[in-house]
């Protein structure tokens, strides 16, 4: 097993350093989130679900085990998917769910594939976003159901701050409002079906070193390594938490339709 040092975790970007601590990536709103897409998608044990840049897993996993579908997850990076494929192999219901590694905005499956489609956040790091609403729209059955859940800003955050997300992420981030995504999904020529929106609770600072700590004294590191590794999520979850100031998540449920809806005045 290849031994972890100091210097590899300070060369470690943010995605690889996610999937080297194997954090299962919550969406916006996490299990509260998950809820409301498998209730407002109407997904059964009949579905077929995929699962946008599913990073670790987390999202496959739950809507498997709450509906006993079947999911496949994809994501581009190959280390998410080595360990969201460890995390399959022990679950229960780990037959029901496939991971790939895949691009979203060339997505690996027939048209018309899946009962639906649902991004955990995973949208926004996306470089081509119309290109890859479109695939999901393509894979995705006529009449089934995409759940996108995104942040956007709810208040414009400084310049600095923002720089310091685009250093640490390393994707390119404006300061997208609410309205950012609804043009998105215009674009797409995709109907509005559900949309649920919540504030982002900025968390303490004993709260962040604590979970720092828990993360990484569960690696088994050399003592360097694993001061190494605390400060360096010390430094990003307060960036992270600074951000979630300005912030509130939004879950956009929008629906394939065979023709385009038609006007209504008083109706949703």
């Amino acid at each position: 097993m290849e031994k972890i040092t100091k210097e590899k975790i300070k060369k470690m970007s943010y995605v690889d350093l996610m999937a080297f601590l194997g954090e299962v990536n919550r969406p916006p709103g996490g299990k509260n989130s998950i809820r409301l897409v498998v209730q407002n998608c109407f997904i059964t044990k009949d579905s077929k679900v995929l699962d946008i840049g599913c990073n670790t897993g987390y999202v496959s996993f739950e809507i498997a085990h709450l509906t006993k579908c079947t999911v496949i997850g994809i994501d581009i990076n190959k280390n998410m998917i080595k360990v969201a494929e460890k995390i399959r192999k022990k679950d229960p219901f780990g037959h029901l769910i496939k991971f790939k590694v895949a691009d979203a905005e060339n997505l690996p499956f027939r048209d018309e594939t899946f009962e639906v489609v649902i991004s955990g956040g995973s949208t926004a790091f996306i470089n081509d976003k119309v290109k890859a609403i479109n695939e999901y729209k393509r894979v995705l059955k006529q009449w089934g159901f995409i759940a996108d859940i995104n942040f956007f800003y709810r208040i414009k955050p400084p310049a600095s701050l923002l720089r310091r997300l685009i250093s640490i992420l390393e994707i390119e981030i404006q300061p997208w409002n609410m309205n950012y995504w609804l043009n998105l999904y215009e674009q797409c020529d995709l109907e509005k079906y559900f949309i649920h929106m919540d504030h982002i609770k900025p968390v303490s600072r004993a709260e962040i070193e604590n979970y720092c700590l828990v993360m990484a004294s569960e690696k088994n590191l050399s003592k360097d390594a694993e001061f190494e590794l605390r400060k360096k999520l010390v430094k990003i979850m307060d960036v992270f938490n600074e951000n979630h100031k300005y912030l509130d998540y939004g879950i956009f449920i929008l629906r394939k339709r065979p023709e385009k809806e038609q006007i209504s005045l008083f109706g949703a």
